[in-house]
């Protein structure tokens, strides 16, 4: 048994790897709990999915670097195991032709090694979060690059505290791309522009590498945002988990 930590700007999910698959349970990053509740929370999530084997390995991804150390220490407390903490230092399977790799956000790796395994060809892995990051994989397992720009629930709240006659609205998916009142228009903004955002960044990376893009969506809003893209696509909602596991299996007998 394995857990895995996606720590978030949003939200922390931790994945239990078990022999009968995977089980997710999430929780919101704010606020900030001492390390003995997040113990407490962690056995009480097992009891209730019935997980009774201590795990064998832990690996954690953080984008949140003052989380890390608090969420270690309570894991630590009900496995006497070092956590791997996943970098692009670790062994990932991938290379990494970018001039700072030790810049990339954790999760992102964690995409990329995990569409990477999934497609087996070079894939585009979009993660559709607090903030939409695009990450690129080419020929030979080659991460090349991506892009990042504000998520939807980033969008929302920039608009409402910019400008002075709008405030946050109900984030759901709009029936139309033309707006009829204030929230549509602000719903259809942020869909269908995001939607469109993600597409045109993809078709300009395809052109300047040269290369035919396979893309897989994960992320928060994934869901939401499948029916708006046009390019084929498959969705895989803990893609970032499936990459953890998938480095520290790499990683647990080096």
């Amino acid at each position: 048994m394995l857990i895995a930590l996606d720590i978030g700007n949003s939200s922390i999910h931790i994945g239990f790897f078990t022999e009968s698959g995977l089980s997710v349970q999430k929780i919101d990053t704010q606020p900030l709990l001492a390390h003995s509740e997040y113990s407490a929370l962690l056995n009480k999530f097992m009891k209730e999915k019935n997980i009774d084997k201590m795990p064998e390995g832990i690996i954690i991804s953080s984008v949140v670097p003052g989380y890390t150390g608090v969420l270690a220490k309570a894991l630590q407390s009900l496995i006497s195991v070092e956590p791997l903490i996943m970098d692009s230092n670790v062994e990932t399977g991938l290379r990494f032709n970018v001039p700072k790799p030790e810049e990339l956000g954790s999760d992102r790796i964690a995409n990329a090694v995990a569409a990477y395994e999934l497609c087996k060809c070079p894939v585009a892995a979009v993660d559709l979060g607090t903030a939409t990051t695009i990450s690129v994989v080419g020929r030979n397992a080659d991460y090349i690059g991506g892009a990042i720009m504000p998520g939807i629930d980033l969008m929302n709240k920039a608009l409402a505290s910019g400008a002075a006659k709008l405030s946050e609205i109900p984030v759901k998916p709009p029936a139309n791309a033309l707006g009829t009142d204030t929230t549509k228009c602000i719903q259809a903004g942020l869909f269908y522009g995001t939607a469109g955002a993600v597409e045109r960044l993809l078709l300009e990376i395809e052109k300047e590498s040269e290369l035919r893009l396979d893309v897989v969506l994960t992320g928060g809003y994934s869901g939401l945002l499948s029916n708006f893209l046009e390019r084929r696509h498959d969705v895989k909602p803990y893609l970032t988990l499936e990459g953890l596991r998938i480095v520290y299996t790499k990683n647990k007998d080096a």
